[in-house]
């Protein structure tokens, strides 16, 4: 009970703007999953690629990016489904698919003691907006979705 008293009270806190853009994210998300789970990875990238184009592109404040940010990541933690770095990853991809100069990047982690393991992020100018790894990990690209 406890719990849920302190989700209400955070969502009250939030300004209008940010509760759409939280909603946005989650309805966002879980599109993507069900994209992921249902269909093949050609066709989904396909579809995701024809939702995504815009033929104008307009900078973002920085505050708008990290709000943005914070909306996918808090949704994904909240929604009762696994949503790792790809789904994340995307979702940011399309609700800042007007700014200029984002990119998607999955990459693969540079230790042969480990099994493989994969990572996807965003970057923008290439600073990582979401999906940061800590800095004992290295990655490799392997993928560069524009």
């Amino acid at each position: 009970m406890k719990r849920l008293q302190h989700y209400i009270g955070k969502w009250s806190s939030l300004s209008g703007e940010e509760k759409l853009i939280f909603l946005k994210a989650a309805v966002c998300l879980v599109l993507v999953k069900i994209g992921l789970t249902v269909l093949p990875f050609g066709t989904f990238k396909e579809v995701f690629h024809w939702f995504c184009k815009t033929n104008s592109s307009r900078e973002i404040s920085a505050k708008r990016i990290e709000l943005t940010v914070w909306a996918v990541d808090t949704a994904a933690n909240l929604l009762p489904m696994d949503l790792l770095c790809l789904p994340r990853a995307l979702a940011t991809k399309y609700l800042l698919r007007k700014v200029p100069a984002l990119t998607l990047e999955i990459g693969i982690e540079v230790n042969p003691a480990k099994q493989f393991e994969a990572h996807a992020w965003v970057e923008r100018n290439g600073s990582i907006i979401i999906g940061n790894w800590p800095e004992s990990v290295l990655y490799k690209r392997i993928w560069v979705w524009k």
